[in-house]
């Protein structure tokens, strides 16, 4: 869910590859994934914006809950919590119900107008297909996808090496643990190599 759930964030703020990455999480052995985690991801400054710190709670962990909700609860069930320098956005987990906290900000607003083009009646698996056929446009490229995938991994990295990682995502190199660094790449058997 990790790459859904950023993947607002990451468009809209237009953030690049994280600069560091810790993971905590609850017990982990190093063979099965463990039952939470949460993982702080920090990216630079970039075309005039000011860095950004992202954090993905999973497995149950969850952020404290804005007091701008009033008695509402965080529901388990996920979404976007944004917090920045003038408010507080909370968003579903599938980018549904974008709000503005406190409920009464975002009353006096009101919906902002729609300005991205929609999939048609949500069919993501048509706008699949028709891409193939050449007859649409795919609403998410693969490169924007390996990236979402890319952030998302690190944690994991992160998670295995149990320790903070400072990335440099133009050389994909974790530049302050270099056994960190197999964590990024595979040894194949013989006969499952890659060919590039």
């Amino acid at each position: 869910m990790g790459a859904h759930l950023m993947d607002h964030p990451v468009w809209g703020l237009k953030l690049g590859d994280p600069s560091s990455i810790e993971t905590i999480s609850t017990p982990f052995n190093g063979v099965s994934y463990p039952n939470a985690t949460t993982t702080y991801y920090e990216f630079a400054a970039r075309e005039g914006l000011p860095p950004v710190k992202l954090t993905w709670y999973d497995g149950g962990f969850m952020p404290q809950r804005p007091a701008e909700m009033g008695e509402v609860k965080l529901e388990g069930t996920g979404g976007v919590l944004y917090i920045g320098t003038k408010g507080k956005m909370l968003q579903d987990n599938t980018g549904a119900r974008p709000r503005l906290l406190p409920v009464e900000l975002h009353n006096s607003f009101g919906a902002p107008p729609e300005h991205m083009p929609r999939v048609p009646h949500q069919a993501h698996e048509m706008n699949w297909v028709n891409a193939i056929k050449g007859t649409d446009t795919i609403s998410c490229p693969f490169s924007y996808a390996a990236h979402l995938t890319e952030i998302m991994l690190l944690g994991i990295a992160a998670l295995r090496a149990n320790a903070k990682l400072n990335y440099d995502g133009e050389a994909m190199r974790i530049t302050n643990n270099t056994g960190a660094n197999d964590l990024l790449t595979r040894q194949y058997r013989k006969g499952f190599e890659l060919a590039l």
